[in-house]
């Protein structure tokens, strides 16, 4: 993603995110681009239609989504990933084609924007300001050792583990009517991070490779859990609204 600032995040193909700075006539040069495709004038789906008579196989679709901010709002546009080799059994589609070239610009802009707009073309490591925190709490038989009255022994707010945060919606993915989210600042994010570290002792806490925290705490009687994602969040989020589970 690229801010108005010229921060520009994106994500490696080993799920590491990254960030560089572009510079004011580095941004435009994105917008412009972005804007020459003459697909961002309105919200829309461009879809992945099957040829006459073709069968495609039965297989998952990836999916492309882009939110461009324009006047007033923010635009959203979305299709299909190309299929590859079954590309074939769907109709062409200048739209989809062009939409695909453009994720790959925006993934990886070394590779078409020249040196002098970059204000810090050296990709670094992402550093969120706000913080996505998930409270899932599961019912079944739960093995973890560290237990939900260690973590609330340790818990750095005043409203506990298993009543902090904001139900999220159905459409957030699978378990979302068990989840409750709440974000969270980078001082109160170390302290929850402190605070499920002393409490899984001496398990470990997870650290995926976008640098999300992953752990999980046993109910007194082993009959369910509640598991713990500290997830950094991208410079355009401020609230809970678009989290998901997974």
């Amino acid at each position: 993603m690229l801010t108005a600032d010229g921060r520009f995040v994106t994500r490696t193909d080993e799920a590491l995110v990254r960030e560089r700075r572009l510079t004011p006539a580095g941004v435009q040069l994105v917008r412009d681009e972005i804007a020459s495709t003459g697909l961002f004038e309105r919200d829309q789906q461009v879809p992945l239609e099957p040829r006459p008579g073709a069968s495609a196989p039965q297989r998952g679709v990836g999916a492309l989504l882009f939110k461009v901010w324009r006047d007033t709002r923010s635009v959203e546009v979305g299709t299909a990933t190309d299929q590859g080799a079954d590309e074939v059994f769907f109709q062409p589609s200048a739209a989809r084609t062009r939409l695909d070239r453009l994720s790959k610009q925006l993934l990886k802009p070394e590779t078409w924007l020249p040196a002098n707009p970059w204000a810090d073309s050296v990709p670094r490591a992402y550093e969120a300001a706000t913080f996505a925190l998930l409270l899932r709490t599961e019912i079944g038989q739960a093995n973890e050792r560290p237990m939900i009255d260690t973590l609330q022994a340790t818990w750095p707010f005043s409203v506990g583990p298993l009543d902090l945060g904001q139900p999220l919606p159905a459409t957030a993915g699978p378990g979302a009517d068990m989840t409750r989210c709440s974000v969270l600042t980078r001082e109160d994010m170390v302290a929850v991070a402190n605070a499920m570290v002393r409490a899984s002792e001496p398990d470990p806490v997870y650290t995926l490779s976008d640098g999300t925290l992953l752990t999980s705490f046993a109910r007194a009687d082993n009959q369910g859990r509640l598991v713990v994602t500290l997830r950094p969040l991208l410079p355009d989020r401020r609230s809970c609204n678009g989290e998901y589970t997974q």
